[in-house]
C-alpha cells in the first residue's frame, strides 16, 4: 500500500518500520546554513542531517597519537629560538650523508 505523505510517495510500510522520526534544536546561524546547503545541493534539510549523523558515526573514535601524546608535545627544548623560522638551519637537512 503507498500513501501520499508530504511530497514523497512512499510505501507506508517505509515510514512505519524503517524511520524514526526526531526533532532537534538549533541556533539561527546553523539553520540559515543548513537552508543554503539544502537549496545549494538541491538536497533536503533531513537528507543533509541524516549524512552529517552518518559521517559522525563512521568516525574513528580511536584516539590519534598526539592525542596519546599530547602532554609532551613541546617538551623538548633545543635552546634556539627560531629553529623553525631560520633557513640556515635547514641547510643540508634530508641530504644522505655518506
Amino acid at each position: 500500500m503507498r500513501t501520499m505523505i508530504g511530497i514523497v510517495n512512499s510505501p507506508m510500510w517505509y515510514y512505519f518500520f524503517r524511520v524514526k522520526t526526531i526533532s532537534l534544536k538549533i541556533d539561527s546561524n546553523l539553520y540559515s546554513w543548513l537552508e543554503k546547503q539544502s537549496k545549494r545541493l538541491g538536497r533536503s534539510k533531513s537528507a543533509i542531517t541524516r549524512d552529517a549523523l552518518e559521517k559522525s558515526r563512521r568516525k574513528k573514535t580511536e584516539p590519534s597519537c598526539h592525542d596519546l601524546m599530547h602532554d609532551v608535545c613541546g617538551s623538548l627544548r633545543s635552546g634556539v629560538k627560531d629553529l623553525s623560522t631560520n633557513k640556515k638551519y635547514m641547510k643540508g637537512f634530508g641530504e644522505w650523508k655518506r
